[in-house]
């Protein structure tokens, strides 16, 4: 740095040494940074001003660009018409200070020293552009470009200065320069067309994006974008030409037929537009993104259009080819299975989606639900911890480990989970009184039946039309005879709402036997048995009632046929063994 610092001193005072008058304006040269602007004066009669302008541009030099502003002042307090530090001063005023206005007045004291200089047209052009004085800036940077022809920059800025004016085809003209000088390009034949377009000159709008596709045939995007505008405005005959040139571009670009597909769709014809959407999925070129969006709105479609079924699968499928290592299409995949109760399918492409790295609580959350839903409780067991692992703050992750830990005869440790995951719920009162019935049914089973009652009517307050929650707690009152009346109130209650479910006929017609009830219970086992789905506890529950109806022989017939299937109540041998009901 210093030896930087002292070729930059050696250099200017070699510089000063050869300028022969403070009014002369020098020609531009760079600096150490490579930045060219004008070269600066010095005088050859005042030392001070020579002493300060060198402080001024060693500190600049340096970097210290506020202390050099403040050497520049000084210079300017002896010299107060010297061009070049009036450019230093402007341009510092500017670009640092914001202070277009002070700006201007620099620059225009720069302009009248030498108005053939390019730099101090530009900041002259620059000043009046940060004030919103369009006009006089169009004429500074006109000078800037006449002046120097191949500064690009320059012309863009002419161009936009231009556009603030309201010239649109004067930027356009100035458009046409700078492409002269570079050629085609995207960023500029698209601004071109844009401005054409803003001046509703739609055939040379569209020529721009022509030209451009032809000046890069390996884009054919290009055509696709003139094809766009074209449909946009109606010129059908032209939007054709441009999908058709597209198409010879790159036959076998996904992106190609996927601006097919969106063509034909404004089109109205849904057929041709499936059948080029399914040659843009069937490649790489489409992203997983697009892909994805596109398979969203299919999901909503078929909800109200279940004949496109066939169509929404078949562009799973090509997703799933295309993108065997793309979790968002299985997951995707995952969802329109399950939500169409393919649940075994679909809980296989939510775990290859978790095998191929997606993390998302969401599908972690679907696979749990479809391994309680399809009860498997082992995988249910080894995944629900993996959840847990990774989202400890998720209640549902715990619910779903309390139903393995259910499963596996661990109930301290299922209500342990079900204590901790209910303090996490926040406005999802579904959630929790899930939670509240897993709880009762723990509870239960730890022969806690003080919090399992307290648990089940707090499920039942939460929600005092769930069924299942009544029909479980009133079962299980009625196993330890407990508050029978109750029981038979919440069990008649469940058949009120939902007649014709044979577990809620055999629950309550065993609440009435428990009561003493019997030729009620009766009643309500046939009804129970009527359906055809018969378990073992209907068989045994049936079998308690015609016994205590003093009619032993039928009992003892009912009891076999509960014995006969697998699972069934040990007290059912004895029961007809001993020829009696054993409680």
């Amino acid at each position: 740095m210093l030896l930087r610092i002292a070729t930059y001193m050696f250099c200017l005072m070699l510089l000063l040494a050869g300028c022969k008058s403070s009014k002369e304006a020098a020609t531009p040269r760079k600096t150490e940074s490579g930045e060219v602007e004008p070269e600066q004066l010095k005088p050859t009669v005042d030392t001070k001003f020579q002493q300060v302008f060198f402080q001024a541009q060693l500190e600049k030099a340096k970097g210290n660009k506020a202390k050099a502003h403040e050497l520049f002042l000084q210079c300017l307090a002896i010299e107060p018409r010297n061009a070049a530090v009036h450019y230093e001063v402007g341009k510092y005023e500017l670009i640092a200070l914001n202070n277009a206005s002070e700006a201007l007045a620099h620059a225009k004291v720069c302009v009248e020293g030498d108005a053939q200089n390019a730099w101090y047209q530009q900041l002259l052009g620059q000043s009046y552009a940060a004030l919103s004085k369009y006009d006089a800036a169009v004429k500074a940077y006109r000078e800037v470009v006449r002046l120097s022809p191949d500064n690009y920059e320059m012309l863009y800025e002419l161009a936009n200065a231009q556009l603030f004016a309201n010239k649109p085809n004067d930027a356009i003209a100035t458009y046409d320069m700078l492409e002269n000088k570079t050629g085609v390009y995207e960023e500029l034949s698209v601004q071109k067309h844009l401005l054409y377009e803003q001046i509703k000159s739609y055939e040379k709008a569209g020529l721009e994006l022509e030209r451009l596709a032809i000046q890069y045939p390996e884009e054919p995007r290009y055509w696709g974008m003139a094809a766009q505008f074209y449909q946009r405005y109606n010129l059908k005959d032209k939007a054709a030409a441009a999908l058709q040139n597209m198409v010879k571009a790159d036959p076998a670009n996904g992106q190609v037929h996927w601006q097919l597909s969106e063509y034909y769709a404004t089109q109205g014809d849904e057929k041709r537009s499936y059948e080029e959407l399914k040659l843009a999925f069937a490649t790489t070129d489409v992203a997983i993104d697009q892909k994805v969006m596109v398979l969203m709105r299919y999901y909503t479609l078929t909800q109200q259009r279940p004949e496109r079924l066939s169509d929404a699968y078949a562009l799973l499928a090509l997703t799933e080819k295309a993108h065997p290592n793309e979790a968002k299409g299985f997951a995707m995949y995952g969802d329109f299975l399950a939500r169409d109760g393919k649940l075994k399918e679909a809980l296989q492409k939510y775990k290859r989606a978790l095998d191929l790295g997606a993390s998302m609580s969401l599908i972690w959350k679907q696979v749990l639900e479809l391994e309680a839903e399809l009860s498997d409780y082992d995988a249910l067991a080894k995944d629900a911890p993996k959840a847990l692992e990774l989202y400890p703050l998720v209640p549902e992750f715990y619910y779903f480990n309390g139903l393995a830990q259910q499963y596996q005869k661990n109930n301290a440790k299922a209500a342990d989970a079900f204590v901790m995951g209910k303090e996490l719920v926040v406005d999802n009162p579904i959630l929790l009184k899930r939670f509240y019935a897993a709880l009762g049914e723990s509870y239960n089973t730890l022969k806690q039946y003080e919090k399992s009652d307290a648990a089940f009517e707090e499920a039942l307050r939460i929600d005092p039309t769930d069924v299942f929650i009544m029909n479980n707690y009133a079962y299980y009152l009625a196993l330890r005879k407990s508050k029978l009346d109750s029981a038979a109130n919440l069990a008649a209650r469940a058949n009120e709402l939902q007649p014709g479910m044979a577990s809620f006929e055999d629950s309550y017609a065993y609440v009435l036997f428990r009561q003493g009830k019997h030729e009620q219970a009766l009643v309500w086992m046939k009804k129970a048995i009527s359906h055809g789905e018969v378990s073992s506890d209907m068989y045994e529950h049936m079998g308690d009632i015609l016994f205590h109806l003093g009619q032993t022989d039928e009992a003892i017939n009912e009891w076999k046929q509960a014995a006969a299937i697998p699972g069934a109540n040990a007290k059912v041998s004895e029961k007809i063994n001993q020829r009696r009901y054993i409680d």
